[in-house]
């Protein structure tokens, strides 16, 4: 049980380590010009603006938001909120995906935090 817990602490520290600012959290941030929900509960949020491409995905005209990220709905009600006020925002995230729905041929930056500036 202990080596487990271990296992799992280092598992969580390692994957916070790589997470990276995926928009400046001082900067102007991204405007968002659609939110779209998929049946798996994931959500693609297009933007509009410059970002940092550090995992070097295919694309970076949207993000992605898996369906197993724990602020998934507060994320969902940010999107949104910036969306109908006209808002910008930033995000925080790690690695790429690739959404089935389109054909899966281009990846996109995965999403784990977000902010309205």
């Amino acid at each position: 049980m202990k080596k487990i817990l271990i296992c799992l602490i280092l598992f969580l520290v390692a994957n916070s380590v790589h997470a990276k600012y995926i928009t400046a959290l001082y900067g102007g941030g991204v405007s968002i010009e659609r939110v779209f929900v998929h049946e798996s509960g994931a959500v693609s949020i297009y933007i509009n603006g410059g970002i940092a491409n550090l995992d070097q995905c295919t694309s970076t005209f949207r993000v992605y938001i898996p369906p197993t990220a724990k602020a998934k709905d507060e994320m969902l009600s940010l999107a949104l909120f910036a969306y109908a006020s006209g808002k910008r925002v930033g995000f925080h995230g790690s690695g790429c995906s690739t959404t089935p729905f389109w054909g899966g041929t281009q990846d996109v930056p995965i999403v784990n935090n977000m902010w309205v500036h």
